[in-house]
């Protein structure tokens, strides 16, 4: 296989993809359902923001890309485990207070 486009999956993919339909939901989603979900599966914090905020400029493009019917975008968060840290210095700046 001379290039990634070659390949059966990606080959797959991309017929699927073509002719693939998707119709728009006639409802939004629900935010606090969709948070909920987001919380059980894991995440200690979940936010959700539009794609046209202005603070996503410079990875719009990125996204739109490769999402292109992107409309919102979820964050969520997950609680580092400290133990893993190796180094003294990683841990100081870890731990260092934010008024320095």
């Amino acid at each position: 296989m001379s290039s990634l486009s070659e390949h059966p999956t990606v080959k797959r993919f991309r017929e699927r993809t073509d002719s693939a339909t998707v119709k728009p939901r006639a409802t939004p989603l629900d935010a606090q359902w969709l948070r909920q979900l987001c919380l059980d599966a894991g995440a200690d914090d979940v936010g959700f923001c539009d794609i046209d905020r202005s603070e996503l400029a410079g990875e719009r493009a990125d996204i739109l890309r490769f999402f292109p019917r992107t409309r919102s975008l979820i964050s969520f968060v997950l609680r580092m485990n400290r133990e893993p840290i190796r180094s003294r210095q990683q841990m100081l700046n870890f731990t260092k207070p934010a008024s320095e």
